[in-house]
């Protein structure tokens, strides 16, 4: 089974005093594959470097570009413009951009469960796994 990582499971993976840091450390199972965006690692380095963790913020980026169980989709110009259509569609309930290209991410290959703490995903018809 594969599985989208987003970026509050990467926050709460990474900062112990994280509200969702022990259901994240206790997330994965073996046999899973993971997908993330380049968006979500940008979005997760940016939360971290806000939260004053920058020193955790440049420890993940070194290790996420390594990490051969992570497949890293890099966004080209046809999934940033399903993204922003899936904007128009679930922005107003809060759902933003970064969170859309993860939604156009899954919907183009085909995975239904996400690693999440964001309800967005759920309303996109996502399944949230925790």
């Amino acid at each position: 089974m594969t599985v989208f990582l987003d970026t509050g499971y990467f926050i709460a993976i990474q900062v112990e005093d994280d509200q969702w840091h022990k259901m994240a450390v206790g997330a994965t199972a073996p046999g899973l594959r993971f997908v993330t965006s380049s968006l979500a690692i940008s979005e997760t380095a940016a939360l971290l470097q806000a939260r004053r963790e920058f020193s955790t913020a440049l420890d993940f980026l070194q290790r996420i570009r390594v990490e051969p169980a992570v497949q890293i989709v890099y966004v080209d110009a046809v999934l940033q413009s399903e993204a922003w259509d899936l904007f128009h569609r679930f922005g107003g309930s809060g759902a933003n951009p970064v969170d859309c290209a993860s939604f156009a991410i899954m919907r183009r290959m085909n995975i239904k469960k996400a690693f999440t703490f964001d309800q967005h995903f759920r309303t996109a018809g996502f399944e949230i796994l925790r």
